[in-house]
């Protein structure tokens, strides 16, 4: 009977690092028992680490209270969600002869298909390839197939999409994971950690946006025929809200501006009647919460004219059936779904709700533990494909925070 297995999901965020301890049970069940948050305190910007002191002191922070929460000591395997403004992703393409004389396609005629395509990338001498993912393969006479291994063809043609990010940002944040005390831990592109949580195997497969919201920056992730096709990022995130405000109706700070735009915010105008009032209690004053709705609502427009502009650069416009799906902390404002239905011209815009995970109910009910808990969905998910082919007692079981032993 397979083992329990204890496994930490992480996201690293510019305003939060965000932790979540979760156990997958015996039935393949995947229940959270913990989690916790830190501040980087400006340890992280963009993406990249720019105090290593304060990104790691924030890590150990946020693990800490989440393997408190749960009571544990050491885990079976670490996921963590990156992104940053220097990723990019680029979509390749590339075919072979297949040389058996049966000309039954085999597993390694479909890595090689695929390495031959990647290498095909002209890379900067500084980056590395995070991510190569298979798309869709061809045959000569058939197109469109999942999984070519096993089948016939003279020749076999992949199409397959890279994402890239600089290696000293990369090597940056495992250095900072291993100060934490967290070893063996794999990265994982936030887009794909936002899908593998909100998104059902039916959305992807009948193509679906998933927009992540963070403080500094947005992720898109575009998903067709189960996998994904486009991705972008738009350095647009919830402080650029906060910042309009404070910069056009000066409500006293950032700090105060953020809680304007959270208890009063909307970014639909003609939802506010013209008479409707905030009273600034520190300021003794009041400003017009249309007002306040018109800042927002243009710089929410110009966000989703960014996002319009990524989903017709795919020409997959016509193909997007699962719907658009919002995530992260950007996207809890007020009325924001239905601004976005309107300017991107879809009929199904949603706030991302996490799938296939239960537990405590403030991570699943959270959009800031979407990326945290999609990294760890797909390591219980990897982990139950790879349990029948590997002895657990050399594979995940090995990994631990020295830290917590």
């Amino acid at each position: 009977m397979p083992q329990r297995a204890v496994l930490l999901g992480l996201d690293l965020g510019a305003s939060k690092v965000v932790a979540v301890v979760a156990v997958q049970e015996e039935d393949g069940t995947l229940n959270v028992t913990g989690t916790g948050q830190a501040s980087p305190q400006g340890g992280m910007t963009q993406g990249q680490i720019t105090d290593m002191d304060l990104s790691t002191r924030a890590i150990v922070r946020a693990v800490e209270e989440a393997m408190n929460t749960a009571g544990q000591t050491k885990v079976d395997g670490i996921r963590v969600a990156v992104d940053g403004i220097q990723f990019k992703g680029e979509n390749l393409r590339d075919s072979i002869t297949i040389s058996s004389g049966d000309k039954i396609i085999t597993a390694g005629d479909r890595d090689r298909v695929l390495e031959q395509a990647t290498n095909s990338c002209k890379l900067a001498k500084e980056e590395l390839v995070l991510h190569r993912i298979p798309q869709i393969f061809h045959i000569k006479g058939q197109r469109d197939i999942r999984n070519p291994v096993g089948m016939f063809g003279e020749t076999l043609e992949a199409e397959v999409r890279i994402i890239v990010a600089p290696s000293p940002v990369i090597m940056n944040i495992q250095l900072a994971l291993k100060n934490a005390g967290l070893h063996g831990s794999e990265l994982m592109y936030s887009p794909l950690a936002s899908a593998e949580a909100v998104l059902s195997r039916e959305d992807r497969e009948n193509g679906a946006v998933v927009v992540d919201i963070g403080e500094q920056l947005t992720h898109l992730g575009i998903f067709l025929h189960g996998t994904l096709f486009h991705s972008a990022i738009i350095p647009i995130g919830g402080a650029h809200f906060t910042r309009d405000l404070e910069i056009t109706k000066h409500l006293g700070g950032i700090a105060a501006s953020e809680r304007v735009k959270m208890r009063f915010g909307t970014v639909l105008p003609s939802h506010v009647p013209a008479e409707e009032s905030i009273e600034l209690e520190e300021e003794g004053r009041l400003v017009s919460r249309r007002e306040i709705a018109e800042v927002l609502q243009a710089r929410a427009a110009e966000l989703l004219n960014h996002v319009l502009a990524e989903m017709g650069r795919t020409g997959l416009m016509h193909e997007i059936h699962g719907g658009v799906h919002l995530v992260g902390g950007g996207a809890l404002l007020t009325h924001l779904p239905i601004l976005a239905q309107t300017l991107l011209g879809r009929p199904r815009v949603v706030l991302g709700r996490i799938q296939g995970v239960l537990g405590l109910p403030q991570a699943t009910g959270n959009p800031f533990f979407v990326n945290a808990l999609g990294a760890v969905k797909a390591l219980s998910r990897d982990l139950s494909e790879t349990r029948g082919k590997q002895d657990r007692s050399d594979g995940f079981l090995g990994r631990f925070f020295s830290r917590f032993s």
